[in-house]
């Protein structure tokens, strides 16, 4: 690094560290809640580094802020001294909290990602600071309707007030900057606006420091790359998703964090893969629904994030590897369809053990595993069905033994371990669809 790289570094730096006393002494001075007091920093620490693509000309200095700002924040959480002093307008919230540990290296990637592209940097930061103050300090003041997230609970008018500010700090640089036409840029604002919303909406204990500013970079790359005919379809998507999971919400066992999280993670296997990753997924929420709707398991089970971080497991590393270009996507396709046919085929055995326990149900849970979440991914690769054979075969003789091995086991282990044992098997038993050798295209 160069001598005025060092000098840059040591200037965001002190400019930093000296506003945490700066706004302790602000908030107290006009008698501002804790979390005001927070979310004030946390919106001044975005302003100034949305400005990094005007301070720097590469990664490394970044880098190099981001852990020599870490290091301080870290001792403010841990040395009480620290805690209790200057830490206090970080920390004045009674919650655990690893936020301010996980912005600045979340920050530093998205600007390594960027590589010198404004809006790529400064919109998810924006979002990340001003729409995440926004919702937090309209859900302390206003919130009435609340649903549970992780250890903690969020309200539905914070996240009405994260989804506003998220629209606007995408919207306006995007038309003031005159990088696309108005009807392009508020199709993209809303759209990352919902997507934003929603993964707001699951993240806990300061994890959204990470999730928020990497996922929408990610995002509006690719959003920014895309007609308006491909936005006006993802944005459709996403409403449709959103409003799928909030109709659902009265009849579902998951939690409203856990059915946010549904919502993101069809969306994220539509977008990283196409319309058809997301079927497999769909079919099982609907099953899901009519099953609980049926049997009145609303008291019985209380399903919170994990039970959709399990469909994540089997889903997620298909979708990636299409994303990436490692795989062929109707290989993909048919991993994916797999693993979310042996996911729905495990956790039907386990439904039909608890509601009839004297009653068959192996074969029953199979055929519906197969041929609700299964076929809605297979029936796209009809023309494949010749050599779809062997793999199918080979991940249906590997369905009962991953269910009953499941069912034998988790009676032992926390609900936790259980979810993520079952997406793990599901990935496991889906491998087979490596074997799938797709015809040749015209």
């Amino acid at each position: 690094m160069t001598i005025a790289e060092w000098l840059r570094v040591a200037g965001v730096l002190v400019a930093l560290l000296l506003g945490l006393p700066f706004f302790r002494w602000l908030c107290q001075r006009f008698g501002a809640s804790a979390e005001v007091s927070r979310k004030s920093v946390h919106v001044a620490m975005g302003v100034a580094c949305a400005a990094f693509p005007w301070i720097f000309d590469r990664a490394l200095p970044v880098w190099v802020l981001a852990a020599l700002a870490t290091l301080p924040l870290a001792l403010l959480r841990w040395v009480p001294a620290l805690r209790a002093g200057i830490g206090s307008t970080l920390h004045g919230v009674k919650r655990l909290s690893y936020g301010e540990i996980l912005f600045a290296p979340a920050v530093a990637a998205v600007f390594d990602l960027s590589n010198g592209d404004i809006m790529l940097h400064a919109i998810p930061v924006g979002i990340l600071t001003v729409a995440d103050a926004a919702g937090a300090i309209a859900g302390t003041r206003w919130g009435r309707r609340f649903y549970v997230c992780g250890t903690s609970r969020k309200s539905a008018e914070g996240s009405t007030a994260f989804l506003i500010v998220a629209f606007l700090c995408t919207f306006l640089p995007l038309w003031l900057g005159g990088r696309v036409d108005v009807p392009h840029a508020i199709a993209i604002g809303l759209t990352l606006a919902i997507v934003s919303m929603m993964a707001e909406g699951i993240s806990d204990r300061g994890f959204d420091n990470l999730v928020i500013p990497l996922g929408c970079h990610l995002l509006l790359a690719r959003f920014l790359a895309s007609d308006m005919a491909a936005m006006e379809a993802r944005f459709v998507a996403a409403v449709v998703l959103l409003g799928l999971v909030s109709w659902g919400a009265r009849w579902s066992t998951l939690s409203g964090s856990a059915l946010i999280g549904a919502a993101l993670l069809g969306y994220g296997c539509a977008i990283l893969g196409d319309l058809r990753f997301l079927l497999p997924l769909l079919a099982i929420f609907v099953c899901h629904l009519v099953t609980t709707r049926r049997h009145h398991l609303g008291g019985a089970f209380d399903h919170r994030l994990d039970a959709v971080i399990s469909h994540a497991i089997g889903t997620l590393p298909w979708c990636l590897a299409v994303d990436r270009g490692i795989l062929n996507d109707r290989v993909a396709l048919a991993g994916l369809s797999f693993a979310m046919a042996i996911h729905l085929s495990i956790t039907t055995l386990a439904t039909r053990r608890y509601l009839a326990p004297d009653r068959p149900a192996l074969l029953r849970a199979m055929a519906k595993g197969w041929g609700i979440a299964g076929l809605a991914g297979l029936i796209w690769l009809w023309r494949d069905y010749q050599n779809l054979v062997l793999p199918v075969t080979i991940s249906l003789a590997l369905t009962p033994l991953a269910a009953l091995l499941a069912h034998r086991i988790e009676s032992r282990l926390s609900p936790t371990v259980v979810w993520t044992l079952r997406g793990t098997l599901a990935l496991l038993c889906s491998i087979p669809a490596l074997l799938l050798i797709p015809q040749p295209t015209a």
